[in-house]
């Protein structure tokens, strides 16, 4: 497996043509720098800017060892990956309560310490959350989470997005403090002209799509704001003063310098466990986020991905984040895909962009006090543009409008109340969605009555007759899902309608669960008012294909009836289906007489000679209980018909065997074989009691030893009336099944 994986690896670096790669890989590191300024102002903003170009140090670094990470070990030979934007926008929000949380020490050691160990902190959370994922395979449980609420938790980050972009332009957050602020006409000249280049770069980079489209917009507003500062005669200090450059503590040592006198012993714990909700949620979206990434990316990769492989690959990404408190990083399936379309070809291709961002960590931090800061508060804007466009408009076309509903309370929860409160508002919407949208899925797949439902055991028409006459007070609901209070109601109401409808005689209802994948403890209450409901109106409550666990449970809270003391559980619902059909038959004036054979034929056969001559071409038989009559394979020599006693025909596995159908006086026994290509027996036929039988011989069916030249096509007729009368039963039963 190694060398197999080595060989991979080394075929990934064969480029179809190394100079596309070599260029996206500049545009992409260009393009991840421009995205590492703006994500290092979300994180280090207010009275943290002092560490931007720390922040700045971090995250790029960070961004190229994930990136190296990846591009060796991914399958997909162009695999892009980003810093998660809504874990920054997060540890944003975060951060902006560390100067209630400690005053003036936000600006110093403590407040830095405090920062670095609660991204160190997270980042090694989601590594942990992504190996455990990866190793049991555990993101098919993140697939039920319902996509609205998926839609709202993202438009959130967008909304969050847009909120930081505001906070670098004006120093304050969309909020009653931000129309205090923009009243000085220099803060709202900011503000307009931040939004205006956002609005440009979306525009640009949405309506060219190309790889260079971002650094080429960039580089046209810094090239525009530099000519304006020029033509003005503005100074760098004026600039930083009126808020349009960024200032900085570094000192010519560089970045990270800036780390002096941070301390593990300086990190407020009480602030580290303050914030444990906001990691979790971290933890739960970038999970999400980076499995439907990775769900999307095989769809359309060009190789065959391992999702679960790839997860524990960025677990092993995220870990190196970790070791240098960078926030967490996953899978840009965006970009990833728009590369390998336009040309990237090989593994070349990321890590070259890592390179670029591990060389702007190094040498382009300083840069950020030349950096205008209308150029990332633009940047910001464009990402915060494009999620809401995506999350409020593009993916939620064809909603219904509960679901569009639950989006917009979601995104306002986050605006108004917090992010916080908006995940736990979309995880109670999760499951009122999930209980309302579950209680109208009726539990019920099937209700029928004895009249048009039978067991597999074969019986005279006489009593099919009475079956049909008296069976509607026996019904039998075949149930499915799992079983709670909404949809154990809604049972309970059903049931009762229909032993009103069918009246007082002696009734049963059967509960099959053998679809039932799971019951709770009040839908097991609810059974136990159903048994008594049943027995008030005259009716027994019979149950089959319970598991023991929950069999114990009904028969505990006495929801199952009792006949002479044993409760009514059945393995099989036929099984339970042949028992109703003998209680209700044993009712009849008739059922019970024995019938000779030549009664049975003469209720198939109207004719007395034909019956006659049929008669005179059997040969009684007796098989005693638990004998063969024959076995599963062997060849056809004739059939039976029973007089007589009961049998059962099975069908053999290879380790079990499972009973088909079951014979009852006048059925035909092994007639199928005869008319089979191979002629051989279709099933296992045993004696359940001391049985007496009539056998004709095959040889009679071809007419080679028969007297009378007519036989051959009145035994045509006997089996083709037979299997009518079945096959008009079996219609019956599916016009039942359709309609239910």
């Amino acid at each position: 497996m190694k060398s197999s994986m080595m060989h991979s690896m080394r075929a990934g670096f064969r480029s179809r043509s190394l100079g596309s790669d070599v260029v996206l890989g500049l545009f992409e590191g260009v393009d991840n720098a421009l995205w590492g300024y703006g994500f290092a102002t979300i994180l280090f903003a207010g009275v943290t800017t002092v560490f931007l170009p720390l922040g700045i140090t971090i995250i790029l670094t960070g961004w190229a060892l994930f990136g190296l990470c990846i591009a060796l070990t991914s399958k997909s030979r162009v695999h892009i990956t980003s810093i998660d934007e809504q874990a920054v926008v997060i540890l944003g929000a975060t951060f902006t309560l560390l100067p209630d949380a400690m005053g003036v020490e936000a600006a110093g050691p403590r407040g830095l310490s405090t920062m670095l160990a609660l991204m160190s902190f997270t980042a090694l959370a989601v590594s942990a959350s992504f190996i455990l994922a990866g190793r049991y395979r555990l993101t098919r449980l993140l697939e039920l989470l319902p996509y609205p609420v998926i839609c709202g938790f993202m438009a959130g980050v967008g909304w969050l997005l847009l909120d930081a972009a505001v906070f670098v332009t004006t120093g304050a957050h969309v909020s009653g403090e931000l129309l205090a602020r923009i009243d000085d006409p220099g803060v709202f000249g900011r503000l307009l002209a931040t939004l205006s280049c956002g609005a440009a770069i979306t525009l640009f980079v949405l309506r060219t799509r190309r790889a260079w489209s971002l650094p080429a917009a960039a580089l046209a507003i810094v090239a525009g704001f530099y000519a304006v500062v020029e033509a003005r005669g503005l100074s760098r200090e004026t600039l930083q003063i009126g808020g349009w450059l960024f200032r900085s503590q570094a000192t010519e040592a560089g970045a990270l310098s800036l780390l002096d006198g941070v301390s593990l012993g300086l990190v407020d714990t009480n602030f580290i466990l303050a914030a444990l909700p906001a990691v979790l949620t971290i933890v739960f979206l970038s999970l999400l986020n980076t499995s439907m990434s990775l769900s999307a990316m095989d769809a359309d990769s060009r190789h065959n991905l391992d999702t679960s492989q790839e997860l524990r690959h960025q677990g092993a990404g995220n870990l190196l984040c970790a070791m240098i408190a960078c926030p967490p990083a996953n899978t840009d399936v965006a970009a990833s895909v728009l590369y390998e379309n336009i040309g990237a070809s090989s593994r070349w291709m990321p890590v070259i962009a890592a390179l670029v961002c591990l060389a702007v960590a190094v040498f382009g931090a300083p840069l950020i006090t030349y950096m205008p800061k209308l150029l990332v508060a633009a940047t910001i804007f464009f990402f915060a543009f494009k999620l809401l466009g995506e999350w409020l408009y593009h993916n939620v076309r064809g909603f219904q409008a509960v679901d569009f509903a639950i989006v917009c309370i979601i995104l306002g929860m986050v605006i108004f109340v917090g992010f916080m409160v908006g995940v736990l508002t979309g995880i109670v919407l999760t499951l009122l969605l999930f209980v309302m949208r579950y209680s109208m899925i009726s539990a019920i797949q099937g209700a029928y009555s004895l009249s048009d439902f039978r067991s597999s055991v074969e019986r005279p028409s006489t009593a099919n007759t009475e079956l049909d006459r008296r069976g509607a007070a026996t019904l039998i609901y075949t149930l499915r899902g799992f079983l709670f209070f909404g949809t154990a109601n809604a049972i309970l109401a059903r049931i009762k309608h229909d032993l009103h409808r069918v009246g007082q005689d002696k009734g049963r209802v059967l509960l099959d669960f053998k679809r039932v994948t799971g019951i709770d403890i009040s839908a097991l209450k609810t059974f136990t008012q159903l048994r008594k409901a049943c027995e008030l109106m005259g009716a027994d409550l019979y149950y089959s294909g319970v598991r023991d666990g929950v069999e114990d449970k009904i028969q505990e809270l006495e929801a199952v009836s009792l006949v002479d003391g044993v409760p009514m559980f059945f393995t099989e619902m036929d099984f339970a289906l042949e028992y109703m059909e003998e209680q209700v038959l044993s009712g009849g004036q008739d059922n019970n007489v024995p019938r000779s054979v030549r009664e049975h034929l003469q209720a198939i056969l109207p004719e007395p000679e034909k019956t006659e001559m049929l008669l005179a071409a059997l040969r009684r038989v007796e098989c005693a209980a638990g004998n063969k009559l024959f076995a599963q394979g062997d060849s056809d020599s004739g059939f039976y018909i029973l007089e007589s006693g009961s049998l059962s025909a099975y069908l053999h596995g290879a380790s079990s065997r499972r009973r088909v159908k079951k014979f009852g006086p006048g059925s035909l026994i092994g007639e199928m074989s005869a008319y089979t290509a191979d002629h051989r027996r279709t099933a296992t036929v045993e004696a359940d009691t001391d049985s007496v039988l009539y056998y004709l011989p095959s040889t009679a069916l071809t007419g080679l030893d028969a007297e009378h030249a007519q036989l051959p096509a009145i035994i045509h007729e006997l089996i083709a009336r037979t299997l009518g009368s079945r096959m008009s039963y079996m219609n019956r039963r599916l016009l039942v099944e359709l309609e239910s």
